[in-house]
Parts: structure tokens; sequence; C-alpha cells
């Protein structure tokens, strides 16, 4: 239990919480801890949301796919931190992507009527939530806004801008939603015009 709460005192759900308090919190709250391991899946698209899942350890990543199969990974999350928390008091409670570890890691479920009672009890723990619900809020409107208002070229120079450089090619095809020969063209073009280049690290911003 100890490792436990030395790994998730560190969530944004338990920021301001003191060690003591939140050992108390999860001791009196039925919890389930469970391990999973590189691509294995953690929830399917359209399965009930019924527990609060925190990642505690390692790298998660989320994926829509349509009728044609065509997939678009919408986030990756290091934990520890929840996810897939906006879904849990939906008057229809069913995860719109699928879940997947990227790499083995540590997941922590409690229900979601338990989770409520916590709510209740702590009132930081409660701002804590609604802050997050929100910040996820912000983070959807801005991913919307990246695919229905920009360019593929300004989505990438973006994503460069956001995360300093592109080690994996395919990955980020997955991510932006589109297809490895039509971003392998525009990152050629942002190349041609001096906007990228190619490191050892991978590809950059030219400086």
């Amino acid at each position: 239990m100890e490792q436990l709460i030395d790994q998730i005192c560190k969530a944004p759900i338990f920021e301001g919480c003191c060690k003591q308090t939140l050992a108390n919190l999860l001791s009196a709250t039925p919890h389930r801890i469970r391990h999973k391991d590189k691509e294995d899946i953690i929830a399917y698209m359209g399965d009930k949301c019924d527990d609060i899942m925190m990642l505690v350890d390692g790298t998660i990543y989320t994926t829509m796919t349509n009728q044609d199969g065509k997939e678009i990974v919408v986030e990756t999350l290091t934990g520890p931190t929840l996810f897939a928390p906006a879904f849990v008091y939906a008057k229809q409670g069913n995860l719109p992507v699928n879940i997947i570890a990227k790499e083995h890691c540590t997941l922590l479920y409690i229900s979601r009527n338990s989770f409520a009672d916590l709510l209740h009890k702590d009132k930081l723990l409660m701002m804590n939530f609604i802050a997050i619900i929100s910040d996820r809020c912000q983070r959807l409107s801005r991913r919307v806004n990246d695919f229905a208002l920009q360019s593929l070229k300004v989505r990438v120079v973006e994503y460069l801008k956001i995360h300093r450089r592109i080690e994996n090619v395919g990955w980020l095809s997955r991510i932006l939603g589109v297809a490895r020969p039509s971003l392998s063209r525009i990152l050629s073009e942002l190349k041609a015009e001096g906007i990228i280049e190619r490191t050892l690290d991978g590809i950059e911003l030219k400086r």
C-alpha cells in the first residue's frame, strides 16, 4: 500500500492531499489493482464505464476506429493520472475510445459509487476532479479545432512546437489521422521550405 500511495500522490486528482489522508481514503475505499503488458487491450470502444480508472504507472493510448477500419490515436497518457473520467457519470457512460497499453502499466479501479462518496467527503478532491474534467474539455476543443480548421501542414508544425520532435512518423500519422504517405509528403515539403530538419533524434523545427 505504501508504494501505491507514493505513486498516486503525484496524480492531479490528489494534488494538495497529504500521503496520510490519501492512505486513509484508500484504506476505507474498495479498489482493485490490475497490470497490463504492452499492446494489451484495457477496454474497448462501447464498453460500459462503471469505474474511475487511474493509470498508476506506465503509458496508455486511446484510439477511435470507424466502420472502414481507419484508426486514429486520440490521446496518449502517462501515469499517474485518471483516464476516461468524463464518462463515468454520464447518462450513457459508454467509452467512445479503445484504451490500449503502450508499455507495461499498473491500473487502479474504484467504483463510481465509492468515488462519489469520496468526492462528497473531501472538497479538495472534488475540486481537483472538476478541474480535470474541465481541462479535458479544453483539450478536446483544441483537438476538434485542429481537425476541422487547420491544414495538415499547420498541424505538423504545431505538433513540433509542443513536442519538440517527431521520433516515429508512423505513430504521428495515427495521431493525426492521416495516411503515412500523405504525412511523408508534407514533411518533405516542410523540409524543402526550410521549416524542419532531420537530426539524430528525429525530425525537428529548424532553428
